[in-house]
Protein backbone atom coordinates (compact mmCIF):
# COMPACT_ATOMS: atom_id res chain seq x y z
CA UNK A 1 0.00 0.00 0.00
CA UNK A 2 1.42 3.17 -1.13
CA UNK A 3 1.97 6.16 1.78
CA UNK A 4 -1.02 8.76 2.09
CA UNK A 5 1.98 11.40 0.42
CA UNK A 6 2.85 9.57 -2.73
CA UNK A 7 -0.91 9.51 -3.20
CA UNK A 8 -1.65 12.97 -2.77
CA UNK A 9 1.70 13.69 -4.60
CA UNK A 10 0.21 12.30 -7.69
CA UNK A 11 -2.99 13.93 -7.19
CA UNK A 12 -1.70 16.86 -6.85
CA UNK A 13 0.53 16.84 -9.98
CA UNK A 14 -2.50 15.52 -12.29
CA UNK A 15 -4.20 18.24 -11.08
CA UNK A 16 -1.07 20.93 -11.85
CA UNK A 17 -0.89 19.11 -15.29
CA UNK A 18 -4.59 19.27 -15.60
CA UNK A 19 -5.07 15.75 -17.02
CA UNK A 20 -7.62 13.53 -15.50
CA UNK A 21 -4.97 10.84 -14.01
CA UNK A 22 -6.39 12.54 -10.38
CA UNK A 23 -9.63 10.90 -10.69
CA UNK A 24 -8.29 7.32 -10.83
CA UNK A 25 -7.21 8.06 -7.69
CA UNK A 26 -10.59 8.69 -5.44
CA UNK A 27 -12.45 6.02 -4.08
CA UNK A 28 -15.56 5.11 -5.56
CA UNK A 29 -17.64 6.50 -1.56
CA UNK A 30 -15.30 9.46 -1.53
CA UNK A 31 -16.71 12.34 0.42
CA UNK A 32 -15.74 16.43 0.00
CA UNK A 33 -16.77 18.71 2.93
CA UNK A 34 -15.92 22.28 2.29
CA UNK A 35 -17.59 25.62 3.47
CA UNK A 36 -19.31 26.37 0.14
CA UNK A 37 -20.06 22.65 -1.08
CA UNK A 38 -20.82 19.20 -0.14
CA UNK A 39 -19.84 15.58 -1.91
CA UNK A 40 -20.88 12.72 -1.80
CA UNK A 41 -19.28 9.75 -3.73
CA UNK A 42 -16.98 9.92 -6.75
CA UNK A 43 -19.10 11.10 -9.42
CA UNK A 44 -20.35 14.20 -7.54
CA UNK A 45 -16.59 14.85 -6.16
CA UNK A 46 -15.58 14.94 -9.35
CA UNK A 47 -17.94 17.47 -10.98
CA UNK A 48 -17.51 19.84 -7.78
CA UNK A 49 -13.81 20.03 -8.37
CA UNK A 50 -13.70 20.76 -12.00
CA UNK A 51 -16.93 23.17 -11.16
CA UNK A 52 -14.21 24.61 -8.76
CA UNK A 53 -10.86 24.44 -10.83
CA UNK A 54 -12.50 26.40 -13.68
CA UNK A 55 -12.78 29.18 -11.38
CA UNK A 56 -9.33 29.11 -10.49
CA UNK A 57 -6.41 31.47 -11.45
CA UNK A 58 -3.41 30.14 -9.41
CA UNK A 59 -2.62 28.64 -6.56
CA UNK A 60 0.63 28.14 -4.07
CA UNK A 61 1.58 25.75 -2.20
CA UNK A 62 2.36 26.85 1.33
CA UNK A 63 3.19 23.61 2.96
CA UNK A 64 2.11 20.02 3.53
CA UNK A 65 1.96 17.53 6.13
CA UNK A 66 1.61 14.13 5.86
CA UNK A 67 1.51 10.47 7.96
CA UNK A 68 0.50 7.14 6.90
CA UNK A 69 -3.40 7.74 6.06
CA UNK A 70 -3.50 11.87 6.12
CA UNK A 71 -2.02 14.79 4.36
CA UNK A 72 -2.64 18.19 5.15
CA UNK A 73 -2.02 21.35 3.40
CA UNK A 74 -2.04 25.04 3.53
CA UNK A 75 -2.37 26.68 -0.29
CA UNK A 76 -3.42 29.91 -1.31
CA UNK A 77 -5.88 30.09 -4.04
CA UNK A 78 -6.57 32.93 -6.51
CA UNK A 79 -10.01 32.47 -7.96
CA UNK A 80 -12.12 34.24 -10.55
CA UNK A 81 -15.49 35.38 -9.41
CA UNK A 82 -19.06 36.21 -11.93
CA UNK A 83 -17.93 40.06 -11.38
CA UNK A 84 -14.68 39.34 -12.67
CA UNK A 85 -13.07 40.08 -9.18
CA UNK A 86 -10.11 37.80 -8.92
CA UNK A 87 -10.53 36.59 -4.61
CA UNK A 88 -7.53 34.73 -3.18
CA UNK A 89 -8.79 31.54 -0.38
CA UNK A 90 -6.34 30.54 2.50
CA UNK A 91 -7.41 27.10 2.07
CA UNK A 92 -6.12 24.52 4.63
CA UNK A 93 -7.14 20.60 3.41
CA UNK A 94 -7.00 17.36 4.57
CA UNK A 95 -6.69 14.15 2.63
CA UNK A 96 -7.18 11.28 3.77
CA UNK A 97 -6.05 8.25 2.43
CA UNK A 98 -7.27 4.53 2.66
CA UNK A 99 -6.33 1.11 0.51
CA UNK A 100 -4.42 3.41 -1.72
CA UNK A 101 -7.27 5.94 -2.63
CA UNK A 102 -8.16 9.66 -1.27
CA UNK A 103 -11.53 8.62 0.79
CA UNK A 104 -12.31 12.21 2.14
CA UNK A 105 -11.34 15.67 1.56
CA UNK A 106 -12.20 17.92 4.07
CA UNK A 107 -11.41 22.00 3.59
CA UNK A 108 -11.41 24.56 5.66
CA UNK A 109 -11.49 28.47 4.65
CA UNK A 110 -12.67 31.90 5.83
CA UNK A 111 -15.73 31.93 3.27
CA UNK A 112 -17.05 34.86 4.10
CA UNK A 113 -16.25 36.95 0.68
CA UNK A 114 -16.53 33.58 -1.63
CA UNK A 115 -20.52 33.40 -0.83
CA UNK A 116 -21.02 37.20 -1.32
CA UNK A 117 -19.51 37.21 -4.76
CA UNK A 118 -20.87 33.60 -6.03
CA UNK A 119 -23.96 34.88 -3.60
CA UNK A 120 -24.39 32.06 -1.80
CA UNK A 121 -26.17 32.03 1.34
Amino acid sequence: MQKAEQIWGAYAQSMQEQNDNWKNLLADDVTFTGPAAKALGKEEYIKTTEDFFGMVRGAEMKRYVANENLVATEVEIKVATPTGNIITLDMTEFYEIEDSKIKSVKVHYDAEEFRKEFSIN
